[in-house]
C-alpha cells in the first residue's frame, strides 16, 4: 500500500494541495484539518466488476464476467497462429490432488488457489511468486469432503482477495502481501457444511454457498460485508415450514434435504437480480423417503441480491433418483431477441430458460424454457420439450431406483450429462460450448437414516459403465447442435472461448487443446503432465502480450477418482499453473 497523508493547517496551504483541489479548492483546502489519500496496487473497484465483460486484459470473476460467459474478446492469440502457442512459465503448486482452481488475472498480478486451500499471488509475465497463503486445515474436516480437497478460486475485490475454505471460513487477505485482514468461521464443518466455491464479490458484500449435500445438510447461499465480514443474508435453499416449496417434501425430509450451492452465480446489472445454481437432494439415490418435488434442488433462483430474497426459479429435475445436480453454471445472455439464462445440467440437457417471463409455480414465479437439447443419449425421460415448459416424464418404472434390484444402464451416468466444469458463451459466434460426458450406470437404492456428518447416499450399489465425451458447440438462441468433436474422456476443465476464434479446454490425460470455435477443427494441442480440472482463462499483462493459463492436477470426485486409481499408474500427481503465448 502507498499511503499519503496531506496535513494543512487554516494558515499554510500547502502548494501540492493548491494543486489537488485546483484553484477553486483552495477554499476548501483552507478549511480542512486533514486530507489523506491511499493507493492500493491492483485496487478493483465496483465499476471493473460491473463493466468486467468490457475490460479485455483482465480476468475479474469466475466466469471473467458477471454474465459467467468466459468469452475473452482477446485475438493475439488465433486460429493462425496458435501452433505457436507455447508455455513461457510453469508454477509448481507443490501439493498433490485435484486442481479445480482458475487463474484470475488483475493488471498482470495472478492469484490462483491450490488444493488444501493455500493461496499464490505470481507476476504474469516473469511467473515470480509474490506471496504465498498456507491454511492449516483441521484434521477432521477431511471425512466431511465429499469430492477431494479442492478449491476453485479467489475473489477479488478493492485491496483484498477472499478465500472460502474446506473448514467454512471466508478469508480476507491483503492483495499486497497476502497477510490475513480477517478471518470468519460461516459454516460447521462438523455438520459437512464445507466450501469449495469461488466467492462472488457485488456491491460491497462476499457471497458464496455451501457444499455438503452427500451428507444431508441443508443446503444455502450467504452474503457477507465485504469490509468486515459481518453477516447480510442467508437463504436456504431448501424452505422450511410456511415457506413456498416447503410442501415438496415430505414429514422432516426438508432438514436433510441437501440443495448445496458449491459454484458461483451470476448477476444482472439492468434489472439487479442474482442468479445461483442449486444441487442435488439429499439422499441422492433413494428418492422414495422425499416424495414430492423437492423444491428448490435441482433449480436455478433468482434472489435480490441486496436481501436474499427469492423472486423466481426454475426447477430442472424433480424428485430426483439419479444425483443429476443442478449446481452447474448459468450464462446470462441476449440472443434471437431474447434475455435468456443457458443452463447444461447433469440430466443430460442443455436449456435456454427465459430471463423475463415467467408463469405461475407451485412454489412462486417459475421462468418458462425456451428450447431443450439433449447432450446425449438418454433413457430416464422421455423427450423433454418446451411444450410442457421442459419438465421431464420420468421412464418408469423401467428406469427407476429401488431397493429389491439394480436398474442397469441409465443414461446418463452421475457425472452427466455435464459436470461442473463450466461452459462457454462465444459473442463472436453466438454459440454456447459445453464439455459434455456420455456415460451410463448401474444404480440400487438403500435405506439409511440421516446421521450428523456422515454420508447420506441412499445407494447400494453404483457402477459407471464404459462411456466416451465430447465437446459440442450449440447455436444459443435455438439449441440446435452446429458441431461436435467425439473424444476417449470428457472435457475435464472449463472451457474458454476467445475472439481469435478459438475454444480451448483440457482433459484427464493432460492434455490442453484448442479447437476452431465454428467447427470444432482440432488445432492445437499440449500435454501439462497431469490430468486437468481447472479452468482455462485468458489476459494481458503490462506488456502488452496476450497469456492463456491453465490449473492442472489430476483428482476430483464423480468418475475420476475410479478411473485416476489405474491411470496413476503409469503417469503423475502433481498441480500447478501452466501459461502460454505466442513469442
Amino acid at each position: 500500500m502507498v499511503k499519503q497523508s496531506l496535513h494543512f493547517k487554516r494558515a499554510a496551504v500547502s502548494l501540492a494541495a493548491i494543486a489537488a483541489f485546483g484553484a477553486s479548492g483552495v477554499v476548501s483546502a483552507q478549511g480542512l484539518d486533514s486530507a489523506e489519500s491511499k493507493l492500493y496496487p491492483n485496487y478493483v473497484t465496483d465499476d471493473m466488476l460491473l463493466n468486467a465483460d468490457k475490460d479485455a486484459q483482465n480476468w475479474l470473476l469466475y466466469g471473467r464476467d458477471y454474465q459467467t460467459t468466459r468469452y475473452s474478446p482477446l485475438s493475439q492469440v488465433n486460429r493462425e497462429n496458435v501452433k505457436k502457442l507455447t508455455p513461457v512459465w510453469n508454477l509448481s503448486f507443490g501439493v498433490l490432488e485435484g486442481q479445480d482452481s482458475q487463474a484470475v488475472a488483475v493488471n498482470g498480478m495472478i492469484y490462483v488457489t491450490t488444493s488444501f486451500n493455500k493461496v499464490i499471488a505470481v507476476d504474469a509475465v516473469s511467473g515470480k511468486v509474490q506471496w504465498r497463503y498456507d491454511r492449516e486445515l483441521p484434521g477432521d474436516v477431511f471425512p466431511k469432503l465429499c469430492c477431494d480437497v479442492v478449491n476453485r478460486g479467489v475473489a477479488v475485490y478493492k485491496n483484498k482477495v477472499y478465500l472460502a475454505t474446506l473448514d467454512a471460513h471466508i478469508v480476507a487477505l491483503d492483495n499486497a502481501s497476502g497477510k490475513v485482514v480477517w478471518d470468519k468461521k460461516i459454516g460447521d464443518y462438523t455438520y459437512a457444511e464445507t466450501f469449495t466455491i469461488m466467492p462472488m464479490a457485488l456491491h460491497n458484500k462476499i457471497i458464496f454457498g455451501t457444499a455438503g449435500a452427500e451428507y444431508g445438510v441443508r443446503g444455502w447461499i450467504a452474503a457477507i460485508d465485504a469490509d468486515t465480514g459481518a453477516p447480510v443474508w442467508k437463504t436456504y435453499t431448501i424452505p422450511g415450514p410456511g415457506e413456498p416449496g416447503n410442501d415438496t417434501w415430505p414429514g422432516e425430509s426438508w432438514k436433510y434435504g441437501g440443495g448445496s450451492a458449491w459454484i458461483t452465480g451470476s448477476y444482472d446489472k439492468e434489472t439487479n437480480s442474482l442468479y445461483w445454481p442449486v444441487g442435488n437432494p439429499g439422499p441422492d439415490f433413494d428418492r422414495h423417503v422425499r416424495i414430492g418435488d423437492n423444491l428448490f434442488t435441482n433449480s436455478n433462483l433468482v434472489l435480490d441480491p441486496e436481501t436474499g430474497k427469492i423472486r423466481s426459479y426454475f426447477n430442472y429435475t424433480p424428485n430426483d433418483p439419479y444425483d443429476y445436480d443442478g449446481v452447474n453454471e448459468m450464462i446470462l445472455v441476449d440472443v434471437g431477441g431474447k434475455k435468456l439464462w443457458l443452463h447444461g445440467s447433469r440430466n443430460g440437457h442443455v436449456y435456454g430458460i427465459d430471463r423475463v417471463n415467467t408463469v405461475k409455480g407451485k412454489a412462486g414465479n417459475e421462468h418458462k424454457c425456451v428450447w431443450v437439447s439433449a447432450l446425449q443419449r438418454v433413457n430416464w425421460t422421455k423427450p423433454i420439450t418446451p411444450a410442457n415448459n421442459c419438465k421431464p416424464v420420468y421412464n418408469y418404472p423401467e428406469k427407476d431406483v429401488v431397493y429389491d434390484k439394480v436398474t442397469t444402464d441409465i443414461a446418463p451416468s452421475l457425472d452427466g450429462g455435464k459436470e461442473w466444469h463450466p461452459m462457454a458463451y462465444s459473442h463472436r459466434t453466438k454459440m454456447v460450448y459445453v464439455p459434455v460426458y456420455d456415460f451410463a450406470m448401474d444404480l440400487q437404492a438403500k435405506k439409511m437414516e440421516w446421521k450428523r456428518g456422515e454420508w447420506y447416499l441412499g445407494a447400494k450399489i453404483i457402477n459407471f459403465n464404459a462411456g466416451a465425451g465430447s465437446t459440442k458447440g450449440f447455436d444459443a438462441a435455438t439449441g440446435k447442435l452446429a458441431w461436435q468433436k467425439s473424444m476417449s474422456y470428457p472435457a475435464t476443465s472449463g472451457i474458454l472461448a476467445t475472439g481469435g476464434g478459438l475454444v480451448f479446454y483440457g482433459d484427464p490425460e493432460g492434455y490442453f487443446n484448442a479447437v476452431n470455435d465454428e467447427t470444432g477443427e482440432h488445432l492445437w494441442s499440449y500435454q501439462t503432465g497431469s490430468g486437468i480440472h481447472g479452468n482455462p482463462t485468458a489476459f494481458t499483462a503490462p506488456n502488452g502480450k496476450q497469456y492463456v493459463a491453465i490449473v492442472y492436477g489430476a483428482g476430483g470426485g464423480g468418475i475420476w477418482p475410479i478411473f485416476y486409481s489405474e491411470w496413476l499408474k503409469k503417469n503423475q500427481k502433481g498441480g500447478g499453473l501452466m501459461v502460454f503465448a505466442v513469442e
